[in-house]
């Protein structure tokens, strides 16, 4: 170990060299070692047994020179040895080369090519100034290989990892893992010791690959996609002819669950029992059935307030089309109206008009007589007098025309006016909708709130949790602790009126959470929290017995602002440790407001801080750098304030705003449908004034015509026109006149249809506005009967919470035998169902979604259903023969050689299936025909597939097997390592989280009044450390494999008590473990007595 020694060869001192018999040498292990020149060395060789070898001697004497010419020759670097920076610097002094010499035992069935080396490995490092080599001999020595690759393939072989402190832990690596206090690199230590780092890169690289190679396969399967679909009118055929084949399969699910049917007899029983324990049940005091009574009418009562928003939402929906359909309505009507008036008018001016022909008959009639007496009287006084008429006439007509387009304007302008008062109208119905849902949906928070203030546990999680909470106390004696929970009840909070929502966001959903104290609790309370319907319900496993955590202040967050956990009170200890632990509620701050929120967040940033929550709900943290702001969710005064009243009182107040809007919109909605028949009776006064202008315009404006026609026939008539031209003229007037009376009763029937359909409309105008108005109050009256419902509902919540405090001051009556018996019958029922299981699993019984109900009968009910199935499946194939025989027989031209042979096919399958299935197997055959050219490009792709899902399925299983062997390989380091620490009466725990990649150790000290756990080691006397670190190595021993390892000055800052235990463990350990060990200290080893697999060496003393 040093170099200025006088005496230039090491010996060993022969007269230590005591055992009784040489154990046989295994494959890997270390034969001898000579080294030249290396180190404090001049000339050195030491043999080694294959069991425990212990090199001893004074400081300086060169025994740790020997593990580092181990790792020298095993390929390590000069600087992982940290002896030197160069190789060449562990040349000893004076000295230009060096040379390392070990002999390796190659024998057995791990032996490294035996036909190549034979029994004997000799690795031999040359070390000079200038260079270094390495070289493989054989057991003769013959030179096998120089290369340094030769050298690692043999120590992969032989799994020798002399980096690894668990192969070679030298004097230097033992004293910096001795005093390490880093969790991570502990991690690192016990990742690659137990070779998961290995196996966790190897996995990694596969899962790549086979990315790589599905991604190819795909694309491969997509080029032949084209060819696919021209097969697939084909495949479409044999699927209608799976129908029958399915029936078969039914017929072989039901022959399954004829084996299921026994384990539902047992149901059955169950069934009964459980009807027994009921009627027990039913027993129980008064209270219990007014608990129940209550429960019922809370459901009853909520099913029907469901039921009438149901029917309140149903008619709005209805009164919403209703007035829609009026309004549609309305147009229609009102162009009826129209037109019936405008058929009127018409009528009226036709009457008019064929009266007036009728007169103008008779005047020409009487003017063949007076023609001649006309002539003489027409004066010209006479045709003055006919103009002035005629210019009255003419004036009259234009003022009629005016007065008439004015009362059209008028009923235009009240139509627009209606049309906008309609949609006035549906305006305000939809405020009103929306005034009573919030109002509603206000009432419902101030129920949840009184329910919380009245029960406090219902807070966290409803009825569900209350029912938990029941099973949970009747179920107390399966438990080993009571379960806690949940969290939110235990807890108290410092001014709550101010934090109680912030910090309710800050824990989160541990709030609802339960504890339990172990595994097999964890499966009751589960199960319990199953029956209780409370699915997502989130357990937490932690030890009962650890005392309230105390935190130091230097990992605290350095701020003035409160933290969650300074604000939070309870009397129960493991829920502020499970707080602490899971929820980091130490590293939480609170602040009042966003501005103070940001500079602390993202200017002060103290240490130990994780999050900021504000008062006016953000959330703020800064990671890796980047400066993150949220909004929080949810509103209120949150689960944790102690009173619910301040917020009840605004939410009633914002009811009773929202009950004031609502009839406010009623009142305006009245006001709005007066008006709207002012404005309809507007409309028909206007339209019936209309009408009146147009029949007088009309009749006007004939007269005028008349006047125009007799001025004109005046002029025109000279006393000497003949009678013959006037018969000529009334025989023409008189065809006029037929014609005009056919159209006249035409259009009088055009006028009785218009007429006719116009009331129609009005009758059905008037119907839909009273449906209307029916709809609405019946509204209004459904509305009142919901929240008379309601105030039921609170009542009886009220008198439920009443009865439920009274229930758990009492004890029920046990029934403790009717369920021993149920749990009876459950064995019962599980041992039936593990034989049915053999026949085969549940699920495919449950899958069989084409016979339902089989479930609850009996074996002869599902054999002779069995039996009719079977009749059916031979009904099918006779009546599928005689459908498709017509087709077959007759081959129609126009379908396709495809369409015949399927046809033919089909009609051989079902005539045979029966007997055998041949049929579909021949058709199957054809489709494969058909497939040929592709078949062989498919079966590539479809076994490349298989393999990689193959790959897949081994990775996802290796990968389930690594994770579960990495937690057993913790557990049993843990395990292992408590067992060592105990030959001392030392306990002790290692935790390790792969997700944050640490390693903690703690250590329980026997002396230790105060009975905490030591989590750092550096908090322990030198001799605790290096024993709990001796453990700790040992321990990962068992989970490693190597044919050799080494530990120099592993008892480093021991006392003696501790050395001999130490010692005693080492020696007990290597023998059961069965490797080479090589044990290297300067200390007294008196205690372990050589023998057949102990070997003791003294290195002689140093000289000066």
């Amino acid at each position: 170990m040093e170099e200025g020694m006088g005496e230039s060869t090491t010996r060993v001192c022969p007269s230590n060299l005591r055992y009784e018999q040489q154990p046989q040498h295994t494959a890997g292990t270390i034969k001898k070692i000579r080294l030249e020149n290396f180190m404090c060395h001049e000339n050195f060789e030491m043999e080694f047994v294959n069991a425990v070898n212990f090199v001893l001697g004074q400081n300086g004497s060169g025994k740790s020179a020997i593990l580092t010419a181990l790792c020298v020759a095993f390929g390590s670097r000069a600087k992982k040895t940290d002896r030197a920076n160069h190789l060449k610097d562990l040349i000893k002094k004076g000295c230009s080369n060096a040379v390392i010499h070990v002999e390796i035992q190659n024998e057995g069935e791990d032996a490294f090519k035996p036909e190549i080396y034979g029994d004997v490995i000799i690795v031999e490092r040359r070390i000079s100034v200038s260079a270094n080599s390495i070289i493989l001999k054989d057991h003769q020595g013959k030179r096998v290989g120089h290369r340094i690759a030769d050298l690692r393939e043999m120590v992969e072989h032989f799994n020798i990892d002399v980096d690894n402190p668990c192969v070679i832990m030298s004097q230097d690596k033992s004293r910096e893992f001795l005093h390490s206090g880093n969790d991570k690199d502990k991690f690192k230590f016990f990742y690659k010791a137990t070779l998961l780092q290995q196996v966790n890169d190897l996995l990694e690289n596969i899962s790549k690959e086979i990315g790589v190679a599905h991604g190819i396969v795909k694309d491969l399967e997509g080029s032949i996609k084209p060819v696919e679909k021209e097969l697939k009118e084909l495949q479409d055929k044999i699927k209608a002819m799976e129908h029958i084949e399915q029936m078969s399969v039914d017929i072989q699910k039901l022959k399954k669950k004829l084996a299921w049917s026994w384990v539902y007899d047992v149901d059955k029983n169950l069934q009964a029992q459980s009807a027994k324990i009921d009627k027990l049940k039913n027993r129980i005091p008064a209270c219990q059935a007014k608990i129940d009574q209550q429960l019922n009418d809370i459901e009853r009562l909520k099913e029907g307030i469901s039921e009438k928003k149901d029917v309140i939402a149903i008619m709005m929906e209805e009164y919403t089309q209703l007035n829609q359909i009026i309004a549609d309505q309305n147009q229609p009507l009102s162009l009826a109206r129209k037109e019936a008036l405008e058929l009127e008018h018409d009528c009226n001016s036709k009457t008019s008009k064929v009266q007036k022909m009728l007169q103008r008959l008779k005047k020409l009639e009487q003017e063949v007589q007076d023609l001649h007496e006309q002539h003489v009287k027409n004066t010209q006084a006479e045709k003055s007098d006919l103009e002035e008429k005629l210019k009255g006439l003419q004036h009259e007509v234009h003022a009629a025309e005016l007065d008439w387009g004015r009362l059209k304007e008028e009923e235009t302008k009240l139509m627009n006016n209606i049309n906008l008062q309609n949609e006035e109208i549906k305006t305000i119905v939809y405020k009103i909708q929306d005034h009573e849902n919030n109002c509603n949906e206000i009432s419902k928070q101030i129920r949840d709130y009184e329910q919380k203030q009245g029960n406090k546990i219902a807070g966290f999680g409803g009825q569900r949790v209350i029912h938990l909470i029941y099973l949970v106390e009747k179920n107390h004696q399966r438990f080993k602790m009571p379960p806690i929970g949940p969290i939110g009840v235990h807890l108290n909070l410092l001014d709550a009126k101010k934090w109680a929502a912030t910090v309710e966001h800050a824990i989160g959903g541990l709030l609802n959470s339960f504890i339990v104290t172990d595994h097999k609790d964890f499966l009751l309370l589960k199960q319990l929290a199953k029956e209780a319907n409370y699915r997502n319900l989130q357990i937490i496993i932690y030890d009962f017995s650890i005392p309230r955590l105390k935190i130091p202040q230097h990992m605290l967050p350095e701020t003035n602002h409160p933290s969650t956990l300074s604000l939070l009170q309870s009397e129960n200890d493991t829920v502020i440790n499970v707080l602490v632990d899971l929820g980091n509620v130490e590293r939480q701050v609170l602040v009042k407001d966003y501005d103070t929120g940001k500079v602390v967040a993202f200017n002060q940033k103290p240490r130990n801080l994780k999050e900021i929550y504000t008062a006016d709900g953000k959330k703020m943290f800064c990671r890796g750098g980047v400066e993150t702001t949220l909004p929080l969710k949810g509103k209120g005064p949150g689960r944790l304030c102690s009173s619910f009243e301040d917020h009840i009182k605004d939410l009633r107040s914002k009811a009773s705003d929202e009950q004031n809007a609502a009839n406010e919109g009623k009142s305006r909605k009245r006001q709005a449908e007066i008006k709207l028949r002012e404005l309809e009776s507007n409309l028909t006064s206007v339209k019936r004034h209309c009408e009146n202008v147009g029949r007088s315009l009309s009749s006007k404006k004939l007269a005028l015509e008349e006047a125009m026609h007799q001025h004109a026939a005046e002029n025109s008539s000279i006393p000497s026109s003949s009678v013959e031209e006037l018969d000529v003229e009334i025989t023409e007037f008189k065809k006029k006149l037929e014609e005009e009376q056919i159209l006249l009763e035409a259009l009088r029937q055009r006028k009785d249809e218009a007429s006719g359909k116009a009331k129609d409309l009005k009758v059905k105008f008037d119907k839909l506005r009273g449906s209307a108005e029916d709809k609405f109050t019946a509204i209004e009256k459904a509305g009142s009967q919901c929240r008379k419902i309601e105030s039921e509902l609170e009542s009886a919540e009220q008198g439920k919470a009443h009865y439920e405090n009274l229930m758990e001051n009492k004890v029920l009556p046990a029934i403790k035998k009717a369920e021993e018996e149920y749990q009876e019958l459950t064995k019962m029922r599980e041992e039936y169902a593990k034989k049915a299981s053999i026949i085969c699993p549940e699920y495919e019984i449950n899958d069989c979604d084409s016979l339902e109900g089989c479930d609850m009968k009996t074996p002869d009910q599902i054999s002779a259903e069995l039996k009719e199935l079977n009749q059916k499946v031979e009904h099918e194939c006779r009546r599928h023969v005689v459908i498709i025989l017509p087709h077959v027989i007759v081959l129609q031209p126009s379908r396709s050689f495809w369409q015949d042979l399927f046809i033919f096919s089909f009609l051989i399958f079902s005539c045979s299936l029966c007997r055998h299935s041949e049929p579909i197997a021949d058709l199957r055959m054809l489709y494969e025909k058909k497939q040929r050219k592709i078949m062989k490009r498919q079966k590539v792709y479809k076994a490349l597939r298989q393999k990689l899902d193959a790959c897949q399925r081994a990775l996802e299983i290796r990968g389930k097997k690594f994770k579960s062997n990495a937690t057993r390989l913790k557990q049993q380091l843990s395990w292992k390592f408590n067992d060592h620490l105990r030959k001392k009466g030392i306990s002790g725990l290692i935790k390790v989280n792969y997700e944050e990649k640490t390693l903690s150790i703690e250590v329980q000290m026997p002396q230790d009044a105060s009975n905490r756990a030591v989590r750092d080691t550096r908090g322990l006397s030198g001799g605790e450390r290096s024993f709990s670190t001796l453990c700790f190595a040992l321990a990962l021993h068992e989970m490693s494999e190597s044919p050799f390892r080494a530990m120099d000055e592993f008892d480093v800052f021991m006392d003696a008590v501790s050395r001999k235990i130490s010692l005693e463990t080492l020696v007990d350990f290597c023998v059961a473990q069965g490797s080479q060990w090589l044990f290297i200290t300067p200390h007294d080893t008196s205690t372990v007595k050589p023998g057949p697999k102990v070997k003791k060496m003294q290195m002689l003393a140093p000289r000066s």
